[in-house]
């Protein structure tokens, strides 16, 4: 089994060495953001063609052209509806061991919602629950709006702030989020989540970690970066798109990015391979 795991990784390694040359390639001719979207929307038309006869647990499924925006993989409407769940379910699984649960929550905020991907799956949420999602794509944002009527979604900027007063949300999760923004933004948007979030919120994102730096998509300087502890941003041209990808290192997450959060729990690759963590936003002292 082990060896088997490192043949899968090897492989893996050496596809994404090959997609890192592709992308270097055509970020040097400024031409990364209309393959990714040519690529996206080839994806789209494609998956269009099997949609049917699929389990939407009552709430509609969006059009292939903006699941695909969430990641290649989501243009597979059986993909997009079964992960969607997976996540729901990992979120709340997380929640009950940082000592909470979403039931238990008043308000919640899907920052980065798409087109609802996660947001679908807390329909079942008491109603008075606050479900919110907000996102930059308004397309997506539209979408949510018309087909999701339990949750309240809007439209943000690519930097802050969020159209929400200070401390409206028990929690706020971010997948995917800061993976696809420079560090000046990360840290804006980190001071963002502290304004919106209640006192003892809690705050979950994911980030490319350990296992995504062990792969070739890193340069041998930015590799030894990463191991020094230091953020690594790539294609920081095409920020807040799926092009854009940075790598975090754990320590740098804990003493830097959210060093004015009090940290829950870690769990390393396990989002999409991803890194998630959980805060809490430090009480107010009287």
């Amino acid at each position: 089994m082990r060896a088997a795991r490192t043949r899968a990784t090897s492989g893996e390694s050496a596809s994404w060495g090959i997609r890192r040359r592709l992308f270097d390639a055509l970020a040097r001719l400024g031409l990364s953001r209309p393959a990714l979207r040519a690529y996206e929307l080839a994806l789209a038309a494609k998956s269009a063609l099997r949609e049917r006869r699929l389990d939407l647990g009552g709430v509609p499924l969006p059009p292939a052209r903006l699941r695909v925006q969430v990641s290649p993989q989501a243009a597979d409407a059986s993909y997009f509806l079964r992960s969607g769940r997976e996540q729901a379910e990992l979120l709340r699984s997380i929640l009950r061991e940082g000592g909470t649960s979403i039931e238990a929550l008043g308000s919640i905020l899907d920052w980065g919602c798409g087109c609802g991907r996660i947001l679908r799956h807390w329909t079942g949420l008491s109603p008075k629950t606050r479900v919110c999602g907000c996102d930059i794509n308004p397309k997506a944002v539209d979408w949510c709006r018309s087909h999701l009527d339990f949750a309240e979604v809007a439209v943000n900027e690519l930097a802050p702030p969020l159209p929400y007063p200070a401390e409206s949300f028990d929690f706020v999760y971010a997948l995917s989020v800061f993976t696809h923004l420079s560090e000046e933004l990360q840290h804006a948007w980190m001071r963002e989540c502290q304004r919106v979030l209640k006192p003892e919120g809690y705050l979950l994102f994911s980030t490319m970690g350990e296992y995504y730096a062990a792969l070739k998509r890193l340069t041998d300087s930015e590799r030894k970066a990463f191991r020094d502890g230091q953020l690594v941003v790539l294609y920081e041209g095409s920020v807040g798109t799926n092009v854009c990808s940075v790598y975090h290192p754990r320590e740098y997450v804990n003493g830097t990015l959210a060093a004015e959060f009090e940290p829950v729990l870690f769990r390393p690759a396990i989002f999409g391979r991803q890194d998630v963590y959980l805060f809490r936003k430090l009480a107010v002292l009287e």
